[in-house]
C-alpha cells in the first residue's frame, strides 16, 4: 500500500502518537483531514504541514460527541471526495484503583476509547463500501488479553476495541475490500503516560514509524516493541494462579498514585 496521494483521516491529531502519524505522512504527499479537540495545536500542526508535499484540513473533534465525528468524516468526504484510510488514535489513561472504584472512570474510557470508535467506523463505512476499498486502523493496547491491577478501565475499553476490530476484519475484508487494522502499542512515551515511568518505552515518533509501515505492509495486527510483545503474550499464556501471584504493585508501574480508602 503506497500513501502517496491517499486521502487519510486521523483522530487524536494532536495527541503523542496522532500527531507523529500525521508528521510522518506529511512526508509521503498524502491529502490529511486532522481531528482532535485543541485547536491551536490542530493550527500549529496544519501550518507544519503545509510546508511539506502534502495538504491538510483540520476541525475540532471531542470523540464524545456523535455529531462532531459524523461532521469529521462528513468534512473529509465533502473536501476529498473520498477517505482512503482512517488512522484513530484519540484516547485516555486514567487509573481506577479499587479502593475509590468509580463507575464513572470505566464509563469515561469506555465513551472515549471504544465508542467514540464505533462511531467512526459507522460513518466510515458507507463511504468505503461504496468506494470498495478503504483501511480503518484503530489503536487498542498490547495487554488486551489479561487484565492489568489498577488500570481496567483502559484495559476494558481497549480490549472492546480488539474484540470489536476481530468480528469485522474477515467479513470487512471479504465483503467489500475494507481492512481493518487494530494496532497494539506497549509503552508509548506520549503525553498520556506522563508521570508514569514504563520500562522500554518507545517514543510516540518511533511508534508513528511501526504503524505507518505496519499499515503499508498490509499488516492486520500491529503489535510493538518487540521487548514487551514477546513479554505480554508470555504472560497471557500464564495459568491463572501464576498470573494472579504476579506482585501487584508492579504491574500498575512507577507513578501509580497511592489512594486510602473511602
Amino acid at each position: 500500500m503506497n500513501f502517496k496521494g491517499k486521502v487519510v483521516l486521523i483522530s487524536g491529531a494532536t495527541g503523542g502518537m496522532g500527531k507523529e502519524i500525521a508528521l510522518n505522512l506529511s512526508k509521503k504527499g498524502c491529502k490529511l483531514a486532522l481531528f482532535a479537540r485543541r485547536v491551536e495545536q490542530l493550527k500549529e500542526i496544519d501550518k507544519q504541514i503545509k510546508n511539506t508535499e502534502s495538504e491538510s484540513i483540520y476541525n475540532p473533534c471531542n470523540v464524545k460527541n456523535i455529531e462532531d465525528i459524523k461532521k469529521a468524516v462528513e468534512l473529509t468526504k465533502k473536501t476529498y471526495e473520498r477517505i482512503d484510510v482512517a488512522i484513530l488514535t484519540a484516547g485516555v489513561l486514567v487509573p481506577n484503583p479499587i479502593q475509590t472504584f468509580d463507575g464513572d472512570i470505566i464509563k469515561n474510557s469506555m465513551d472515549i476509547n471504544f465508542i467514540g470508535n464505533v462511531y467512526f467506523i459507522q460513518y466510515l463505512l458507507p463511504i468505503m463500501k461504496a468506494q470498495k476499498s478503504g483501511i480503518i486502523a484503530i489503536t487498542a493496547t498490547l495487554p488486551d488479553r489479561r487484565g492489568v491491577p489498577g488500570w481496567g478501565a483502559y484495559g476494558a475499553s481497549k480490549a472492546a476495541v480488539s474484540w470489536l476490530m476481530e468480528s469485522l476484519r474477515a467479513e470487512g475484508k471479504k465483503r467489500y475490500n475494507i481492512d481493518f487494522i487494530t494496532i497494539k502499542p506497549g509503552s508509548v512515551l506520549t503525553p498520556m503516560i506522563e508521570g508514569y515511568h514504563r520500562h522500554g518505552a518507545v517514543t510516540a515518533k518511533k511508534a508513528a514509524e511501526y504503524i505507518v509501515n505496519g499499515i503499508e505492509k498490509g499488516k492486520k495486527i500491529i503489535q510493538f516493541p518487540i521487548g514487551q510483545v514477546v513479554m505480554i503474550r508470555t504472560m497471557d499464556k500464564f495459568p491463572v494462579r501464576v498470573y494472579d501471584s504476579i506482585d501487584v504493585e508492579s504491574q500498575k508501574g512507577d507513578g501509580y498514585p497511592q489512594v486510602d480508602e473511602e
